[in-house]
C-alpha cells in the first residue's frame, strides 16, 4: 500500500503541467528527476537516521592493547618507599675491659649544624684504678660526660670536654680543651690540654698536661 501512494505521488509530481514553471527547460529537467534536489556530500549513519555530512569528524578510534595496558585506575598506582635519612639522637651500650665494666646511655643534644653538644651518663663497676681517668678504688661508680665541639671555618675544631666519675666517697674530674686544624691533605695539626681533678681521704689533687702534635694519615 506505501508502495502505491509513492507512485502515486510521485507521478503527480512528475505530471505537473509546464506552465507552473513558467517553461524555464531548466527548472522543468530538475523537477523531472527529484533525485538531482538532494544536497551533494550526504550519508546516512543508519537505513533510517537522520542525515549528516560526509565530512563530519571520524568515530572514535577503539584503543589498541597497547592503550589498554597503559590505563591506570584512580589508587592503582605504584608510590616509591619513603625513606627518612636521619638517625636516632640517643643511644645506650654495654662495655667491658681490664678496668671497668659497665652501661652508658648517650644523647646528641645538638648535632646538626656547626656546633655539637653530647651528654653521657652510666653506672659500672671499677675492677681496677689508676689504669685509666677515674676514682683510685675498684667499686661501683658513676660515670658522665658533657661533649662540645664548634666547627671553625672548614678546616678547624674546637672540642671542650668535661668527664666525671664518683663512687666509693671519691670523685674524679676532667676537662679537656682541643683544637685540630686541617693543614693539607691527610694532615692536621692536634692541641690538648687537660686538668685533672681528685679527691682521696678527704683531701685532692689537680694535675695538669698539655700536647701538640703534627700527625700525618696514611
Amino acid at each position: 500500500m506505501l508502495g502505491a501512494l509513492g507512485l502515486a505521488l510521485s507521478g503527480a509530481f512528475l505530471t505537473l503541467p509546464s506552465p507552473a514553471l513558467n517553461g524555464d527547460p531548466t527548472l522543468i529537467a530538475i523537477a523531472s528527476d527529484p533525485a538531482q534536489m538532494r544536497l551533494y556530500c550526504f550519508s546516512t549513519r543508519c537505513g533510517d537516521a537522520e542525515w549528516r555530512l560526509a565530512t563530519s569528524a571520524p568515530a572514535p578510534v577503539e584503543p589498541t592493547e597497547s592503550h589498554r595496558r597503559t590505563l591506570r585506575l584512580p589508587g592503582s598506582q605504584s608510590y616509591a618507599p619513603l625513606g627518612a635519612p636521619a638517625t636516632p639522637r640517643d643511644r645506650s651500650s654495654l662495655y667491658s675491659n681490664d678496668f671497668r665494666i659497665g652501661t652508658r646511655y648517650e644523647v646528641d643534644a645538638v648535632r646538626d649544624g656547626p656546633t655539637r653538644i653530647g651528654l653521657a651518663l652510666g653506672a659500672g663497676y671499677r675492677l681496677a684504678p689508676l689504669y685509666d681517668d677515674g676514682i683510685n678504688q675498684p667499686g661501683p661508680v658513676l660515670r658522665g660526660e658533657l661533649n662540645f665541639g664548634q666547627q671553625i671555618g672548614e678546616r678547624a675544631l674546637w672540642t671542650q670536654r668535661v668527664q666525671f666519675e664518683s663512687g666509693r666517697g671519691e670523685a674524679f674530674v676532667k676537662q679537656s680543651v682541643s683544637l685540630d686544624v686541617n693543614l693539607w691533605p691527610n694532615w692536621t695539626l692536634e692541641s690538648d690540654f687537660a686538668i685533672r681533678h681528685d679527691t682521696q681521704s678527704g683531701g685532692g689533687k689537680e694535675t695538669a698536661e698539655s700536647r701538640i702534635e703534627l700527625r700525618r694519615r696514611f
